[in-house]
């Protein structure tokens, strides 16, 4: 019966972490390849709590408001690149709260230019 009472318990208390993938750059312009690292390794997390089912804030963790958060680190900021997306939950039953996190390199995108390889050099430029 104890051990009935405790794994009922540690139920109840459990909070999970899953990632929900990788991205390779968010940016609103995918034209842009060309960019200047700023800050290595930023995370940024919109999170959403309840007590006893009444929300203290409205809505639900919103994606964008954690890279709102990372690109508020550096006015110079304009992209996430290697974002790692996360989602955490601690669900209790009194208190519970949902979070969205990403992690990724806060950077600023710079035009490139690129110049038609010589006939033969083809493959010289190509990454």
């Amino acid at each position: 019966m104890r051990a009935r009472a405790s794994l009922c318990i540690a139920v109840v208390l459990s909070g999970c972490t899953t990632s929900l993938g990788t991205l390779g750059v968010v940016n609103p312009d995918a034209t842009d390849v060309g960019l200047k690292l700023l800050t290595p390794g930023a995370t940024g997390r919109s999170c959403r709590s309840s007590v006893l089912g009444v929300p203290l804030r409205a809505g639900e963790p919103d994606l964008r408001e954690a890279v709102a958060e990372i690109l508020a680190r550096d006015p110079e900021g304009n992209v996430v690149a290697n974002a790692d997306v996360r989602l955490h939950r601690l669900v209790t039953g009194v208190y519970n709260r949902r979070c969205v996190e990403v992690r990724g390199d806060l950077a600023h995108t710079v035009s490139t230019i690129r110049l038609p390889a010589p006939p033969g050099h083809e493959r010289h430029g190509a990454h």
